[in-house]
């Protein structure tokens, strides 16, 4: 008796292989997206390079090394096929694993003091793997370009509309070897940049509300100070009292 192939193992098993396909599929991993971006965020909110690294590294420990860990396991245990878990059906205890995680990492960042848009940055995150495991119980949009439309919907709150400009080809050759490599239909890499970029915008805008700074580095101070300020003057003029602040992108 003739058993049907599962239709994702179907498409992958007809689509022709590409070693370009396959190596901008590896380079675009959402594991390197989300450093990428959790780096970048950090380092425009924080007053130095060496706590922003922390940060990152703490908040990436939850959003990308516990996840993998996992889902290695997984793997290793037969319930997962591959790292990029392409039969739609698998996908449930992974994408429930990261959740969790990432959302014991965003307690611990807060409990913790991390930078606002730190934060609003890992509730953005939380919201997209939610998305993404309640959607994936019907249909296989496209994580890799879920992650992809999120980030670059991030760095233009974070850096500016200007990001945009180099991201939507960006996101153009991201999705493209995952169509071409059979692990996704058009509609499914299409939906996926659609829900990456819509809730990464509501989300970092709504947690990202409230006393967000993003810091920018002060100019050296003179080698020579001036002379002490005699009465009536105003020593904040002479001697900085805390690091230069403007406000994210997100908020101006």
């Amino acid at each position: 008796m003739d058993f049907e192939p599962h239709p994702d193992l179907a498409r992958l098993r007809a689509a022709r292989r590409s070693q370009v396909a396959d190596w901008v599929a590896s380079a675009a991993d959402p594991a390197f997206l989300v450093l990428f971006v959790l780096v970048a965020v950090t380092l425009r909110s924080s007053p130095s390079v060496t706590s922003a690294l922390r940060w990152s590294l703490l908040a990436a420990a939850f959003c990308v090394g516990l996840p993998y860990m996992v889902l290695v396991l997984m793997i290793g245990r037969g319930l997962v096929l591959d790292r990029h878990v392409v039969v739609r059906e698998e996908r449930r205890w992974p994408l429930l694993a990261a959740l969790l995680s990432v959302f014991v990492g965003l307690a611990v960042l807060v409990w913790l003091g991390a930078p606002r848009p730190l934060v609003a940055l890992v509730v953005a995150m939380l919201s997209g793997l939610a998305a993404m495991t309640v959607l994936s119980h019907w249909y296989k949009a496209s994580f890799h370009a879920a992650v992809a439309g999120g980030v670059a919907v991030i760095l233009a709150l974070v850096f500016g509309r200007w990001t945009l400009l180099p991201a939507l080809p960006v996101l153009v050759v991201i999705s493209w070897p995952r169509v071409r490599a059979g692990r996704h239909a058009l509609g499914q890499g299409a939906l996926g940049v659609l829900a990456g970029a819509t809730l990464a915008f509501l989300f970092f805008l709504a947690a990202a509300r409230g006393p967000c700074r993003c810091y920018r580095a002060r100019p050296p101070l003179p080698a020579t100070l001036p002379s002490a300020p005699g009465p009536g003057s105003h020593p904040s003029v002479l001697t900085p009292t805390g690091p230069a602040e403007r406000p994210c992108a997100a908020r101006e």
